[in-house]
C-alpha cells in the first residue's frame, strides 16, 4: 500500500491520481450527435412548429422530422448504455438498480421516436400515448441512475457525487412539471400550458447535462493508478486504506 493510497483514505476529498475524461468525452461526442438532429428538425420545422409553445414531438409531422426524432432517442439510449458498461466496469454502480433504470431510459428514448404522437386537434390513440409515456419515464429513472451510484461512493475523492444528489432532486422538479404537462396530454391533444414547448426543450437540454455530470463522475470517481498496482476500483481504496492505516 503507498502513501497516496492511504493519505486517500484519510483525506477522501484529495485525489491521488487525477481520473481520466473517457465518459465525459462520449457524452460530448454522443450528446452533440443526438443534438444534431434536434437542430436539424427545428430547421426543417421553422415555418411550421413554434419552439415556444408546440412540443418536439410535433416535428414527425415535418417531412424527415419522424426520422430526425428516432435518430436522436437512439443516439441518447445507446449513450446510457455505454454509460452503464462504464460505471460497472469503474466498480462505482452495485446491485441490478443503475443498470435497470438507464436499460429502462434507453428502451423509453427509442419508443419516444418510434411512436410518433398524433396531429394536434385529435383525439390520443395508443402510438401517442405510448410515446407520452415513454418521453415522461425516460425522464423519472434517470435520476434513479445517479443517486444510486451516489450511494455506492462511501468516499468520493471530489464533491460530483453530492452534486448528483442535488442534481437529482432538480431533475425530479423537471420531472414534476414534465409529468403535469405529459398527463394532461393523455386526455387532451393540446395542454393549453404556455411555454410548452419551451419546457420540453429545457428538458431536453437538462437531460443531456445530467448525463454529462454522470460522466464526469464515472470519470473522477472510477479507477485510478497506483505505482506498480495498476487500477484500484474506488470503492476498494478506501477499505484498503484503512486496513493499511
Amino acid at each position: 500500500m503507498t502513501v497516496e493510497a492511504v493519505d486517500l483514505g484519510r483525506h477522501p476529498e484529495q485525489p491521488a491520481t487525477p481520473g481520466d475524461a473517457r465518459s465525459t468525452r462520449a457524452v460530448g461526442w454522443f450528446g452533440a450527435t443526438a443534438l444534431l438532429p434536434m437542430v436539424a428538425a427545428h430547421v426543417v420545422g421553422a415555418s411550421v412548429v413554434d419552439p415556444v409553445l408546440d412540443p418536439i414531438s410535433w416535428y414527425a409531422f415535418v417531412p424527415g422530422g419522424g426520422e430526425l426524432i428516432l435518430a436522436g432517442g437512439v443516439t441518447l439510449a445507446v449513450l446510457g448504455l455505454l454509460l452503464t458498461v462504464r460505471m460497472y466496469r469503474a466498480g462505482l454502480a452495485v446491485g441490478p438498480v443503475p443498470a435497470a433504470a438507464m436499460i429502462v431510459f434507453a428502451v423509453a428514448m427509442v419508443l419516444v421516436g418510434a411512436f410518433p404522437t398524433d396531429p394536434p386537434g385529435t383525439a390520443a390513440t395508443l402510438s401517442a400515448t405510448i410515446h407520452r409515456v415513454s418521453a415522461a419515464t425516460a425522464f423519472c429513472v434517470l435520476p434513479l441512475v445517479g443517486l444510486s451510484l451516489e450511494r455506492s461512493i462511501e468516499r468520493p475523492r471530489s464533491a460530483l457525487p453530492q452534486g448528483l444528489r442535488a442534481a437529482a432532486s432538480a431533475l425530479g422538479i423537471v420531472v414534476a412539471v414534465f409529468l403535469a404537462v405529459h398527463l394532461s396530454l393523455v386526455f387532451f391533444a393540446d395542454s393549453g400550458i404556455i411555454a410548452f414547448g419551451l419546457i420540453e426543450r429545457v428538458g431536453f437540454v437538462i437531460m443531456i447535462g445530467y448525463l454529462f455530470l454522470l460522466a464526469a463522475t464515472i470519470d473522477r470517481e472510477g479507477p485510478v493508478e497506483e505505482s506498480g498496482t495498476g487500477p484500484v476500483p474506488a470503492l476498494s481504496a478506501p477499505r484498503s486504506a484503512d486496513l493499511a492505516g
